[in-house]
C-alpha cells in the first residue's frame, strides 16, 4: 500500500514538473500596483502590464508560468537564467546588456513627491540637503545615485514603506514612478502628496535572461505593435488621466 502511494506521489510530482518544464517561459513580476499586483479578492496576478503581457503571449502562442516575487529575487532570477523574464521593468542603460528586451509595454516617468509645502524643486540642484526616500534596487534609485551621488537617500523594501517613512518625518521627498504613486499612497492609507518635480521619462518593458529562445522572443516582438489600442485602454483603466506632467 505504501509503495502504491509513493508511486502515486512520484507520478503527480513528475506531471507537475513536466508541466512547468513544458512552458516556453517563466514570467516574474512584483507587487507594484497598478502596473502589476496580486488581486486581494481573487488572489490572481492583475494590473495593466500583466494583462498586456498575457494578451501578447496568447496572440504569439507562447506558453508561460507566472509568479509574483520580491523585486530583488525576481531581478536576480531573470538576469541570470535563460527563458526567465521579468515584466513591468524600466529599461535603463545599467540594465541594457543584462536582458533580451520586449517592449515597450508602457511609457511612464519618475517624480519627486512631498507633503512639505515649503519645498520647491526645479531640478536636482534644488535637492540640497533634503532627504529622499525610495525603493531599494529600483531603477529610479540607481539613476538618482548615478546622477547625484551626494544626495541623502534612504532606501526601503517598497514604495508603501517609502511614503510612510516620509510621512513620519524620516524623509523630505519620495522618489517613485508617477503611474504607481497614487496607488501606493492609497495602499499606505495616506493622502496623495504633491508632485514637486517631474524628473525623467521612463519606459516599461519585459526583460528576459540572455540566452532566451530566439524564436519565442521574435514571436512576442512581432505581436506587440498590434496591441497599441489595447495598451491605451489598459492605461486609461488603470491610471486614468494621470499624465507625464503629473497632473490628474
Amino acid at each position: 500500500m505504501r509503495s502504491s502511494r509513493l508511486w502515486c506521489i512520484l507520478g503527480l510530482t513528475t506531471l507537475v514538473s513536466a508541466s512547468v518544464m513544458a512552458a516556453d517561459l517563466r514570467l516574474i513580476t512584483e507587487e507594484n500596483a497598478p502596473v502589476n499586483y496580486r488581486d486581494p479578492e481573487s488572489g490572481k496576478i492583475a494590473g495593466a502590464a500583466h494583462l498586456l503581457v498575457e494578451e501578447m503571449l496568447r496572440r504569439a502562442d507562447v506558453s508561460a508560468t507566472f509568479e509574483l516575487l520580491p523585486w530583488q529575487r525576481g531581478f536576480r532570477d531573470a538576469s541570470t537564467t535563460p527563458n526567465v523574464c521579468l515584466y513591468g521593468m524600466n529599461r535603463t542603460p545599467e540594465r541594457e546588456t543584462m536582458f533580451e528586451w520586449v517592449g515597450p509595454l508602457f511609457h511612464s516617468g519618475w517624480g519627486f513627491f512631498g507633503y512639505d509645502q515649503t519645498i520647491a524643486l526645479s531640478n536636482l540642484d534644488d535637492l540640497g540637503e533634503h532627504t529622499v526616500v525610495s525603493k531599494v534596487g529600483d531603477a529610479v534609485t540607481i539613476a538618482l545615485m548615478r546622477d547625484r551621488p551626494e544626495t541623502r537617500n534612504i532606501t526601503v523594501e517598497d514604495d508603501v514603506a517609502a511614503i510612510r517613512l516620509m510621512r513620519h518625518g524620516r524623509g523630505d521627498l519620495w522618489l517613485t514612478g508617477i503611474v504607481n504613486a497614487r496607488s501606493n499612497a492609497e495602499l499606505a492609507g495616506l493622502p496623495m502628496p504633491d508632485m514637486k518635480l517631474m524628473w525623467k521619462r521612463s519606459v516599461i518593458y519585459l526583460g528576459c535572461g540572455r540566452g532566451t529562445k530566439p524564436e519565442v522572443l521574435a514571436r512576442m516582438r512581432a505581436i506587440l505593435p498590434g496591441l497599441t489600442d489595447y495598451r491605451d485602454r489598459l492605461a486609461a483603466e488603470h491610471w486614468g488621466d494621470w499624465t507625464l506632467e503629473g497632473k490628474p
